[in-house]
């Protein structure tokens, strides 16, 4: 079992608040991302739950237990961080087995444990090798076994794969992916990319200034963000944004009280009538084609087409959207319908 509750959750430091009430609750199995920019307070939340820091305000409940005062060793929680924390001197098996040693576990559960947890993460050939000897790939399949094998009531992950090439952050998220579909467990994961984010979670959790923005699967975030933050940052190439003004050339008729109108740079498509653009940068990436370009004003506007589409920088280029992919956001910024 792997249910947490947070309640009204407040995290000073001196005259700073960098938590501001934060209510959430997470379901047993789930896998939640804590995403958001630099400074949002994802990390500072994270640290509140594993009791490595101690919470202003509030409480926090695990399976319906309050471990506010709980100290990070007797909350049953197993962390994985971004540096990977693995003693140097000991081979991988005993980095496994440390922890389980100091908890006085029997030799031969220790041993099944270690079994296990190599076999998941196909590190058995590795296990008489130490640290030096692995990559960062390797290094953080042991990261994430010393936590498997403690079998938490959840995981913790901060940030596990930013130490990673762009070509191994991808296997090796798929690999968490299927990981957390093979255990079952409840985790947590922060996270300042929307792409492992969006590909991960069951819920994200959207992160600004310490409070919550919105939490969501992540279609439902992408397609119906609650306000204009959630808007331009969930999605890349970001939201574009358009007075109504701006917008009068595009299918569909604002709702009342729309001060602003988003359209994705994917849900914008040649036409015949729209708004016309002259092309200033074209970014041919193979799979898909993103074009900037400015409207009459100066206001920039990005669209991306799929496949490889021959557009020249300086030339003009007419587009329009379907009128139901258009989302509206009021003077406050927040969505309408």
């Amino acid at each position: 079992m792997g249910r947490i509750r947070l309640e009204n959750i407040t995290k000073n430091f001196g005259g700073l608040q960098v938590l501001k009430g934060i209510n959430l609750e997470i379901e047993e199995g789930e896998l939640v991302v804590f995403v958001g920019p630099s400074g949002c307070g994802k990390s500072t939340l994270l640290r509140q739950i594993s009791g490595l820091d101690k919470p202003s305000s509030g409480a926090i409940l695990i399976n319906d237990r309050d471990v506010t005062e709980v100290s990070a060793a007797d909350r049953g929680l197993a962390m994985v961080f971004q540096s990977y924390a693995l003693y140097p001197h000991m081979t991988v098996k005993l980095n496994l087995a440390f922890g389980l040693q100091n908890a006085k576990m029997p030799k031969a559960e220790i041993e099944t444990r270690i079994a296990d947890a190599a076999r998941m993460l196909e590190i058995t050939p590795l296990l008489s090798r130490r640290p030096g000897q692995l990559s960062g790939g390797q290094r953080q399949r042991v990261a994430i076994g010393r936590a498997i094998v403690r079998d938490p009531t959840a995981f913790l992950l901060d940030e596990p794969l930013s130490n990673l090439d762009a070509e191994l952050r991808v296997s090796m998220r798929a690999e968490l992916g299927a990981l957390h579909a093979r255990l079952g467990a409840t985790m947590i994961y922060v996270t300042h990319d929307q792409v492992e984010a969006m590909t991960l979670a069951d819920r994200i959790v959207v992160l600004r200034g310490g409070q919550i923005e919105q939490v969501a699967a992540p279609i439902d975030l992408f397609e119906r963000p609650a306000n204009r933050f959630v808007a331009g940052f969930i999605g890349a190439p970001s939201m574009n944004f358009l007075t109504p003004e701006e917008a009068a050339s595009l299918n569909g008729t604002p709702p009342a009280g729309a001060a602003l109108i988003g359209v994705r740079p994917q849900h914008l498509e040649p036409a015949d009538s729209g708004l016309t653009l002259t092309v200033t940068l074209v970014e041919a990436l193979g799979t898909e084609t993103v074009i900037h370009g400015e409207i009459a004003g100066g206001k920039r506007l990005l669209l991306t087409l799929p496949g490889h589409r021959p557009v020249q920088v300086g030339g003009q280029l007419t587009v329009n959207a379907d009128p139901a992919r258009l989302h509206f956001f009021d003077a406050q910024d927040q969505r309408i319908g």
